[in-house]
Parts: structure tokens; sequence; C-alpha cells
């Protein structure tokens, strides 16, 4: 039984996250595998046989990234080569009828933010995903320069939200999303 995390990440937070999810994921004893969305496309059929598939990406201007909301975070400085976004590789998914699907974002706390997870989550249903809990916020801080950033304290609770998402599969019954 093997778990995907495949996230897309501008400035380190979203890769810790994901980094962190998926280190609860194994403690929790569920092996898992942590993909950029880059490499999730050369890696489809890791993705199509994981029990559990866990998406995460940034919050850009209230929702999913975009071609130019990407562009403007290399902009400021962002670590991440042009390319693939999760929309894109979502776009390009084939159905996940019946998948046990996780889901989280980071974002600013501010109440006009927005969140990249409810577009996902919406993705992932048209394609028949079975949501395994609700999306999960973390917390990112402006930077230096417009660069994001993540307390430690966001991390460790990644890492829990992780280990719970990864007890409710390993608990449920093969064949059984939850």
């Amino acid at each position: 039984m093997v778990a995907v995390v495949v996230f897309e990440s501008m400035f380190g937070c979203t890769r810790a996250v994901a980094t962190a999810v998926a280190e609860g994921m194994t403690s929790a004893g569920l092996e898992t595998v942590v993909l950029p969305v880059d490499e999730a496309l050369a890696n489809d059929d890791l993705v199509a046989r994981a029990r559990l598939l866990v998406v995460g990406a940034p919050t850009h201007m209230r929702g999913l990234s975009t071609a130019r909301s990407r562009a403007l975070a290399r902009a400021r400085g962002a670590d991440a080569e042009p390319g693939l976004g999760v929309h894109d590789w979502l776009d390009a998914l084939p159905g996940l009828q019946g998948r046990a699907v996780a889901v989280f974002d980071t974002r600013s706390w501010s109440r006009f933010a927005g969140s990249a997870g409810s577009r996902i989550e919406k993705l992932l249903h048209r394609r028949g995903a079975e949501l395994v809990a609700p999306t999960q916020a973390f917390g990112v801080e402006g930077g230096d320069g417009g660069r994001a950033t993540i307390t430690d304290a966001q991390v460790d609770l990644a890492r829990v939200w992780g280990a719970s998402i990864a007890a409710h599969v390993v608990g449920a019954p093969a064949g059984h999303s939850a």
C-alpha cells in the first residue's frame, strides 16, 4: 500500500508542508512518496497505483496558481522553474473514480487570501475522487521581498495532519477509501 503526495511550491513553503505530511503518513504506517508536480506526470503509473493521493499547492491571487501568477512569483524570486502547475496536472489526469484523496494548501491568514485547496478539491471531485478529510490550510507569512515563509509550528501541524490522514486510510478495508 503506497500513498503519493503531489505538490506545487514557489518559495519552499508548500514543499516543506508536503514533506512533513509525508513524514506523518510514513510514521502512521503508510509508505509515502513525495513528488513535485513537474515529476508527477513522469510517474503517472505510481500515481495510478496509490491507495491515497494527497495534493497540495500554494494559494496565488486568491486561488490556484496560473502560468501568470507563477511568472509573477518567479519575478519576486521564487525557486520554481516555469512549467506545470497543479491545475495543469489535474487537467491531464485521468479519472480517479473512488480514489481516496486529501487536499492541502498554503495561504496567508488574511480573510481575503482565498484558497487553492478549494479549487483542487473541486477538480478532484469532478474526476470521481473521494475526499477522506476536509481541505487543510497551512498558514504562511510574507517575508523579505515578498517571499513567503512558514513557521515550524505549521510544519509540525502538517506532520500531525499527515499521520491522521494515513491512520484513517490504513484503518479502512482494502478497496474502500475511508
